[in-house]
């Protein structure tokens, strides 16, 4: 009933099609994706960073061939020392192949995922958990939402999730390990390279002393990190649009 409303050879088409041609680029997103469900020894290091409290614990990591969903992954078992309230714990496992550059597209959001067993069953949530970013020399982690891991429901393999991730839900840790949550990585085009992992960690909430260990596994992490296209990108995605258009008169 309307189609012939705008000719085929008017400019006003031409118009048309190349605006909608790049509203439709702008508006899709693109995703680059770091997963890894065999956990190599050689593909993963770990820091372990501990507050005053925390003196004197450790933390270690490394990949088990069987038990995991389905076949390896990697264990990480934390012993916490307490000295006094607040002492914390926190293991940071880097991918030593997930790399992203944000000038290749400024990053929307980042979703994290990994499945998570607790293998001890005592109070408490097992480790605390999330994605990890090193950028320009400083450590990130996902502190809005920390996933946690209570036996109860974590005593067999569980998915644990946390989607749409933006920069100010990533604090930076320091190696004396002061949170500040005012300071975030870059996701914006102009950000410096980022390197993926995750944390586990543990704190003795308001316990004063004694020792938490903690033995919990994670297979399947995967970091899917959604972006823009670039500016450039879309004007000439615009451009070819108008000479498209101009070709089919």
């Amino acid at each position: 009933m309307f189609r012939n409303a705008i000719s085929s050879t008017s400019p006003a088409r031409t118009l048309v099609a190349a605006a909608i041609g790049t509203a439709a680029l702008a508006s899709s997103a693109q995703a680059v994706t770091f997963l890894d469900g065999i956990f190599k020894n050689p593909d993963w290091t770990l820091t372990t960073i501990t507050n005053a409290g925390g003196a004197g614990s450790f933390t270690n990591g490394f990949q088990m061939p069987v038990g995991g969903n389905p076949n390896q992954y990697r264990i990480i078992r934390n012993t916490l020392n307490i000295n006094g309230i607040g002492s914390a714990l926190v293991g940071v496992h880097m991918n030593v192949t997930a790399f992203y550059n944000p000038s290749g597209g400024a990053i929307s959001v980042i979703n994290y995922s990994e499945d998570s067993k607790n293998f001890l069953n005592q109070g408490g949530n097992g480790q605390g958990s999330g994605c990890a970013i090193i950028q320009g020399g400083r450590t990130y982690l996902q502190r809005n939402p920390i996933l946690v891991m209570p036996y109860a429901t974590f005593n067999t393999w569980q998915p644990n999730t946390a989607s749409g991730l933006v920069a100010g839900d990533f604090y930076e840790i320091d190696n004396a390990g002061n949170i500040f949550a005012g300071n975030n990585p870059d996701f914006s085009i102009s950000g410096a390279t980022m390197q993926f992992g995750f944390w586990r960690g543990n704190s003795s909430g308001t316990a004063t002393s004694g020792t938490i260990s903690t033995e919990c596994g994670i297979d399947n992490w995967r970091v899917d990190i959604v972006t823009v296209p670039t500016p450039g990108t879309i004007a000439l995605a615009g451009l070819g649009g108008l000479l498209a258009a101009r070709r089919r008169r």
